[in-house]
């Protein structure tokens, strides 16, 4: 056909809004990849399609063209599209304009084209670029407004000097799709963009070795984002001061950038639940400071790495319900919630933290409703629990790190009853920073609550033993004494045994020493009572008027000052621990 007939074709077509369709029917020669060798017969000039398409001639209905191989430049800076424009597996020799243009509809599916420049573009229905190929300037939708949904899905972009996909400050009215194969070498630009719907990446690979992959920072999504379904980035993915009205998935992501952050979303704020979970990836620092996640956040079987740094920096993170890193969790590098606020639990049951140089789990000044600290295995590093406030306390002895900071630690419950106070004690010696008495007096609290005061006791007892470890030779030797006489006043009834025990010592004794031993005051003196006796001579406070009128002589008068020593030991300590002198800290 030449081309005054393919014109005349394309204008006549154009009025009744028909399709031109010059493909052959073989996807291998249809192929636009191809399109420098498709035949004059399927060549079309871009001045052709612009006179159309603006009704500088017929007015049109349409403009509707496959198959076509575009010569020279399809320039449409400002231009009013008076009808839509639909250009299907086309192959364009030079980038197509569109900035400050104004259409009802655009629609470039499949379509291959050096780039394609339309900032500013005003598209009231949808704009369609699904499976477009733009291969060295990509796309630019700087300040673009389009008020349907604008669909990316399967489209290649790739930009060597700059952004694959510039559409910061983009205003989409309905849903934006960049799914099923959407590949971007370059940097994708969602800067300040207004998506209405959902905002979906779901299966997109983006590539920015050592740069943005995603640039969303103060991007507003009015439902919700997803990332899921292999999405794979290869640069920081932020979302600095983004706003998701509904929920943000990660659901099995890969974020790859070990040299800075795999994700950057400090001042996020997700109106529902945000999920990195069902092997979500990321090598590099996953970074939600100062977040708010209005349900769950969700970490389950994700693997986050980033050796001597943060694996997941989330301090003064906000969720209003429960926060999971369970399921085989692994966090290699620091993993902080310092001053996070989680309004329900916040669970690291069967997860693997592993930090062996510093800080595995930064907990300090959290808040939650429930701690689940229950790892697979001893975490790899310290625990820092310091200032951290829960409602409920749940741990396992297996799996408890080998140093803790415990300082301020305060739970009301705790849940995990197969642990003996035994084993609690020790868990306070993991302690660093030395004794501290406030953790034993939260322990002792805790007890007490649930009603085991014995074992309150042992807690406080402890915690006298452990403070006077510091002593010098007289006061351990002291200490000794209170804890075997009357357990620094919690267990007094230990003196009572320790003076019966006394008493039937001193009267074997003073019975075996009467009478060749025990010398009578005066002619006219009570009977002599070994039992009496020694209580006499044993208790300060009290005259049973057997020491004043016998008076021992050699073993006998050895063993009165002793028993008379050993009586007074046991009234200073009962007397101490009856005032609870040795209570305070």
């Amino acid at each position: 056909m030449d081309d005054k007939g393919l014109e005349q074709q394309l204008t006549e077509a154009a009025a009744r809004g028909a399709m031109v369709d010059l493909r052959t029917g073989d996807p291998t020669a249809d192929d636009p990849a191809q399109g420098a060798r498709w035949p004059a017969s399927r060549t079309v000039p871009a001045e052709l399609i612009a006179r159309l398409v603006t009704g500088t001639q017929t007015p049109p209905r349409a403009v509707r063209l496959a198959g076509a191989r575009v010569t020279g430049r399809l320039d449409l800076e400002s231009a009013i599209l008076r009808c839509p424009l639909v250009l299907e597996g086309c192959s364009f020799e030079e980038p197509v304009t569109l900035e400050q243009a104004q259409a009802a509809t655009i629609r470039l599916p499949y379509c291959h084209v050096p780039a394609i420049a339309a900032d500013e573009l005003n598209v009231r229905g949808a704009l369609v670029l699904a499976g477009l190929v733009a291969s060295e300037g990509g796309v630019s939708l700087s300040g673009a407004q389009v008020d349907g949904h604008l669909d990316l899905d399967g489209a290649t972009l790739a930009n060597a000097h700059g952004p694959a996909l510039n559409a910061d400050s983009l205003t989409v009215g309905r849903m934006m799709f960049c799914r099923n194969g959407f590949t971007a070498e370059g940097e994708v630009g969602l800067i300040g963009a207004q998506i209405g719907g959902n905002l979906e990446f779901d299966g997109a690979v983006l590539t920015a070795n050592g740069r943005y992959a995603l640039n969303a920072d103060s991007l507003t999504v009015d439902q919700s984002v997803y990332c899921r379904n292999g999405f794979t980035a290869v640069g920081e993915v932020s979302l600095l001061g983004a706003s998701v009205a509904g929920s943000l998935d990660f659901g099995g992501a890969t974020l790859n950038n070990a040299c800075g952050y795999a994700l950057y979303a400090g001042g996020l704020t997700v109106g529902r639940g945000m999920f990195c979970r069902h092997g979500f990836t990321a090598l590099g620092e996953v970074n939600v400071l100062s977040a708010n996640v209005g349900d769950n956040f969700d970490f389950a079987d994700a693997q986050l790495r980033n050796f001597g740094g943060y694996a997941l920096n989330g301090g003064n993170l906000t969720v209003e319900r429960g926060m999971f890193c369970r399921n085989h969790f692994t966090a290699v590098g620091e993993t902080s919630l310092l001053g996070a606020q989680i309004g329900g639990s916040l669970v690291f049951t069967d997860a693997t933290l592993t930090n062996p140089d510093g800080l595995a789990l930064d907990l300090e000044s959290a808040r939650a409703g429930a701690l689940f600290l229950t790892p697979r295995e001893p975490p790899g590093g310290i625990v820092d629990l310091t200032n951290a406030r829960v409602t409920s306390f749940h741990d396992a002895v297996d799996g408890w790190p080998t140093a803790m900071r415990l300082r301020g630690f305060t739970y009301d419950v705790l849940e995990n009853d197969t642990v003996t106070v035994r084993a609690r004690l020790k868990w306070l010696a993991r302690h660093q920073g030395g004794y501290a008495p406030g953790l034993y007096d939260q322990l002792a609290a805790a007890y007490r609550r649930d009603g085991h005061t014995q074992a309150a006791r042992r807690v406080g007892i402890a915690k006298q033993w452990r403070r006077r470890q510091a002593l010098n030779l007289l006061g351990k030797a002291w200490n000794w004494l209170l804890y075997l006489t009357v357990g620094y006043g919690y267990r007094t009834w230990l003196a009572g045994l320790w003076l019966a025990g006394l008493v039937a010592v001193g009267t074997a004794v003073f019975a075996g020493a009467y009478p060749g031993q025990m010398k009578a005051a005066s002619a006219t003196v009570p009977e002599f009572q070994p039992a009496a006796y020694t209580l006499d001579v044993m208790l300060p406070v009290v005259d049973l008027g057997q020491k004043k009128n016998w008076f021992p002589q050699d073993t006998a008068q050895v063993w009165s000052w002793v028993l008379t020593g050993a009586g007074w030991v046991l009234t200073t300590a009962v007397v101490a621990g009856l005032t609870n002198a040795l209570k305070r800290d």
